[in-house]
């Protein structure tokens, strides 16, 4: 049985409260149970562990939000204004999620050292690389531009792109505007473009190689 609407959101909102005072490492089930008027069992009830708990608040505050704007780019039309409503609606995740933001990269540290907190790490990362590269497939596929690298890597260098910028927004906020993302994106769309368009000139040449599979 599940904690559902108030309940639910007592428990996240305690638990987002206690990681971001005391870090995942400091934070314990009794804090979060504290914090969110509830006891340690009702948190055991619906999480099995502090890692589940941690985990179950990515995907409703951060995750699910991020899935939507990579479902844009699947579905809607690749124009200036959906570039822009993506970059900027990512930013504002960043700017309202900032301590979830930072909690990830807490998490990271830890989890590159220690296999038992890596595996639902990794888990996250290639459920959201494996949505990118079925919307930038979608994307590509839309427009008529063959894909001349493989989707998987495009999809990990594009999430580490935006990584790297939401990092550098909550470091230094001045120096990542909110349409920074969108720029790179397009710049990284006009590259591939490019890219498509001289391998097919080439295939088409006498003895040429072809595009690439």
């Amino acid at each position: 049985m599940e904690a559902r609407g108030t309940a639910r959101e007592r428990l996240l909102d305690g638990a987002a409260q206690v990681f971001a005072e005391h870090g995942y490492r400091g934070a314990s089930m009794d804090d979060v149970a504290a914090a969110a008027g509830v006891t340690k069992g009702a948190i055991y009830w619906n999480f099995t562990s502090k890692q589940e708990l941690f985990f179950a608040l990515l995907e409703e505050r951060l995750d699910r939000r991020v899935r939507g704007f990579v479902e844009l780019v699947e579905t809607a039309t690749w124009d200036e204004e959906t570039i822009r409503s993506v970059s900027r609606g990512l930013a504002k995740v960043v700017d309202e999620q900032r301590d979830l933001f930072l909690l990830m990269h807490e998490y990271w540290s830890l989890a590159v050292r220690e296999p038992e907190l890596r595996e639902l790490y990794v888990e996250r990362l290639q459920a959201l690389r494996k949505a990118v590269a079925r919307a930038l497939e979608a994307r590509h596929e839309h427009m008529g531009v063959p894909l001349t690298m493989d989707v998987g890597e495009l999809a990990t260098g594009m999430t580490a792109l935006a990584n790297g910028l939401a990092a550098d927004r909550i470091a230094h906020p001045e120096s990542v505007p909110d349409d920074l993302l969108g720029e790179m994106l397009d710049l990284i769309y006009e590259g591939l473009a490019a890219r498509a368009r001289r391998s097919s000139a080439a295939g088409s040449e006498p003895g040429g190689a072809g595009p690439h599979p």
